[in-house]
């Protein structure tokens, strides 16, 4: 069984985070909710113990734009250096630093929801989309938060990306993981 954790990151610990664990054995299943602190992240992830942790959000930061961001921009990645997305850069490469004990890519869940054809402003007919290729596990039972379905998205990639068919934006100053076209 191949188990792939995602991560949708917020900026503020105090507004909801994304996460999900994707198991695929004879089927794929997910399993979500919205975790705060970094504190909780961790603890979901010791107890999964998943092949790979995928983070939407950037995981690199050193103050200044990144080629990825740059590469990823047609898919409506942001420069690093706006303000809101600076936050969240400093929360992610903080964190990605607490997550050195497990195998870690940065993700764009908006890219990969276009790439695999699942994207659409509607939740709700995303949700749908995801549902009829196949998936079960919380998604059938609940209407799940945007923060939720971009961590299915991040789960996607990590398995995406364990089975090779992921392909690396950006150079040295960070990378980001998409779906292979």
């Amino acid at each position: 069984m191949i188990r792939s954790a995602g991560i949708d990151l917020a900026g503020n610990p105090k507004n909801k985070t994304g996460f999900c664990i994707l198991e695929v054995n004879a089927g794929k299943w997910v399993f979500t909710k919205t975790l705060l602190s970094d504190c909780e992240i961790i603890a979901e992830l010791e107890k999964a113990k998943p092949n790979i942790v995928a983070i939407d959000a950037p995981i690199t930061f050193s103050g200044k734009n990144r080629l990825c961001d740059i590469e990823l921009h047609e898919y409506g990645a942001l420069p690093v250096t706006l303000r809101g997305m600076e936050v969240l850069a400093v929360r992610g490469s903080e964190l990605a630093k607490e997550l050195s004990n497990f195998k870690l890519i940065e993700i764009y869940a908006t890219a990969t929801a276009k790439i695999l054809g699942f994207y659409d402003k509607n939740e709700k007919k995303v949700q749908k989309a995801l549902l009829n290729s196949g998936i079960k596990g919380d998604i059938e039972t609940r209407f799940l938060t945007k923060d939720e379905l971009d961590a299915i998205f991040a789960a996607m990639t990590g398995y995406l990306h364990l089975e090779g068919m992921t392909e690396e934006k950006g150079g040295e100053d960070g990378k980001i993981v998409v779906p292979r076209v």
